[in-house]
């Protein structure tokens, strides 16, 4: 039998405002402060450890902590290296908080109020 590979994810919520610049010919009400409820999913990919799981389910919390407490009931748009606050650059914010996790597959945002959503799967390397 080959090498097994699971995918695990765990889920965290927060609440922030912003505001987005609306553009030349964009809808005015972006440019209002706003808020929004994301709903965030960290999905990992990897074989089992020798204690039979993925990844500490309670080890993975820990780390999103940081990424969730940098974003919930924040400015998003004073957040320091979020850039722009749309569901594209959370997502790789919150990539890049918990890059260090190998098995790191992908970061989905979503905004199901509004019914939207954003998946990151990480930088594209030079290679292609």
């Amino acid at each position: 039998m080959g090498k097994q590979l699971f995918t695990v994810w765990k889920e965290f919520h927060f609440d922030a405002a912003h505001q987005l610049d609306a553009g030349p010919d964009g809808d005015p009400r972006y440019r209002r402060m706003h808020g929004h409820s994301y709903q965030v999913e960290v999905w990992l990919r990897g074989p089992l450890t020798e204690r039979g799981w993925v990844i500490d389910m309670g080890d993975l919390e820990r780390r999103i902590e940081g990424a969730r407490d940098a974003l919930d009931h924040r400015l998003l748009n004073d957040v320091e290296g979020l850039g722009i606050p749309t569901m594209e650059n959370i997502a790789a914010f919150v990539w890049d908080k918990l890059a260090a996790l190998p098995q790191l597959q992908r970061v989905v945002v979503k905004r199901t109020q509004n019914g939207e959503g954003c998946e990151y799967r990480g930088p594209v390397d030079a290679a292609g």
